[in-house]
């Protein structure tokens, strides 16, 4: 398979898999309070420095770099969700499922493999992440929480943090709809 019918097949299930319900979900779920701008280069308030680390290696997993195509780093999926869990209007729920998943992930990995989720190498990670999604209940919710996180960091306007620079948008060769908010009329400041 050439790398360009590999861009084409993973955009394609972007677009028609995960795309249309990321766009929904980040649309019905913009907080209510304005959230600071963030880039890459964000520092992490609320996870420890394991758990970013943690997060930021497990999302890359989940949504790697390609030849062609942005990574969870590029469009600051972890700032994103760190953000996303800890605006005052979020479910402590969520937060809750997601914290606690960072330490069963870590959990699960010291048990397979007498390691952290950081050190195995891609296979490791691979068949860890699919025995958690595909045996385990917390795992697959989890998996999905992560995964909804990575999509609305790619698809959501750069004024409420994720997707820096339109770098999802151009990706995707998606046009926004207009008028975009300003930063002065954002949710939280209307």
């Amino acid at each position: 398979m050439s790398l360009s019918t590999s861009h084409l097949d993973r955009r394609k299930f972007l677009i028609r898999g995960g795309a249309t319900v990321a766009v929904v979900t980040a649309l019905a779920g913009l907080p209510l309070a304005l959230r600071k701008e963030m880039t890459k280069e964000t520092s992490f308030v609320f996870f420890s420095s394991q758990q970013q680390q943690t997060l930021t290696a497990l999302q890359e997993h989940l949504f790697p770099k390609g030849p062609d195509s942005p990574g969870a780093t590029d469009i600051g999926a972890a700032a994103y969700l760190e953000w996303a869990i800890t605006v005052p209007e979020s479910d402590p729920d969520s937060r809750n499922t997601i914290v606690n998943g960072i330490g069963r992930l870590q959990d699960a990995t010291i048990e397979r493999f007498d390691t952290v989720f950081t050190q195995l190498e891609f296979m490791q990670k691979e068949r860890l992440l699919r025995y958690l999604a595909d045996e385990t209940r917390w795992g697959r919710v989890w998996l999905s929480m992560v995964l909804t996180y990575i999509f609305e960091a790619l698809l959501s306007d750069p004024v409420y943090g994720g997707n820096p620079d339109q770098v999802g948008w151009r990706w995707l060769e998606h046009q926004p709809g207009f008028p975009r908010p300003p930063t002065d009329k954002v949710y939280g400041k209307l």
